[in-house]
């Protein structure tokens, strides 16, 4: 490896590196400003005078144990957070935010910004974890596919629409690069699987695409040697006219699924799609 690759290789590495800690960051601050907001809630609870008793309700003494154990949650998250890189700045502003509004609609609002902060750490760090493995080498087992079962265990039609829709995975080309672009598959009028690979600007606009035809697939995963047996990462790779393309998978093993079927069965029904059915096929 050349000087100049290896130097590009170890810049690209720290900005990745630095985007992930960002978002573990942003996740963890996230999830202490709804453990705050929680808490409140508990703690209102709690110094609540009940005009209706009921002999189902919890009582004044449960309800204050419940807001004791939700303010030492708060107060583990903040700490989770700070041990990642938050500002006492930044985790202010967040449980100030999180105690000024305890309705429902808050709640919900601060769950989902949560749960999507945590899934986008975690996409991330697999990330990270398969391209680490290939710089150290990892070798890549191909994964034989059962062709004979995939109309027993495979929604064609719902799988081809979810294709043409697209979804924005890490794509490798054929010089070695490797980005995140929105790629989407479908059929063309002459029943050839075309790959569109699109870019979009931060305003979620697409700003180019470019289309290849695909000619053939094979699906890899890495898996470290002393790794676990669920510690892997999938790969599908096709053979396009513009080169070898590969779609980064991570650790989801139902969406290579999905996608590894999905296109397996499209080539393989290319020569037997007329025009006719070509036309009335929507995605």
């Amino acid at each position: 490896m050349s000087i100049k690759k290896w130097a590009k290789e170890m810049k690209e590495k720290r900005k990745e590196d630095k985007r992930l800690q960002k978002a573990e960051v942003h996740a963890a601050v996230s999830i202490a400003g709804l453990a705050a907001a929680l808490t409140a809630i508990a703690e209102e609870n709690s110094k609540r005078e009940l005009k209706l008793k009921l002999e189902h309700e919890q009582s004044p003494a449960m309800k204050a144990a419940l807001a004791s154990a939700a303010a030492i949650v708060a107060s583990h998250c903040a700490q989770v957070a700070r041990s990642l890189g938050a500002t006492r700045c930044q985790l202010a502003n967040v449980i100030s935010s999180a105690l000024s509004g305890t309705s429902t609609s808050h709640i919900l609002i601060l769950s989902a910004a949560a749960s999507t902060s945590l899934r986008g750490a975690t996409t991330l760090k697999a990330r990270a974890r398969c391209r680490n493995r290939g710089l150290n080498g990892a070798s890549a087992l191909p994964i034989e596919m059962d062709n004979s079962k995939l109309d027993e265990d495979l929604d064609f039609e719902r799988c081809t629409s979810v294709l043409a829709k697209g979804a924005t995975l890490t794509v490798g080309t054929a010089n070695g690069k490797s980005m995140a672009r929105l790629v989407s598959l479908h059929l063309n009028n002459e029943a050839k699987v075309i790959l569109r690979i699109m870019k979009r600007h931060l305003l979620n606009i697409i700003t180019s695409k470019k289309d290849c035809l695909v000619l053939d697939l094979h699906a890899e995963l890495y898996k470290d040697s002393g790794g676990d047996e669920y510690d892997r990462c999938y790969q599908i790779v096709l053979m396009t006219t513009s080169g070898t393309i590969t779609l980064d998978m991570a650790d989801d093993y139902q969406r290579y699924k999905m996608w590894a079927k999905t296109i397996n069965q499209m080539l393989k029904l290319q020569p037997s799609l007329t025009k006719n059915e070509l036309r009335f096929r929507k995605y």
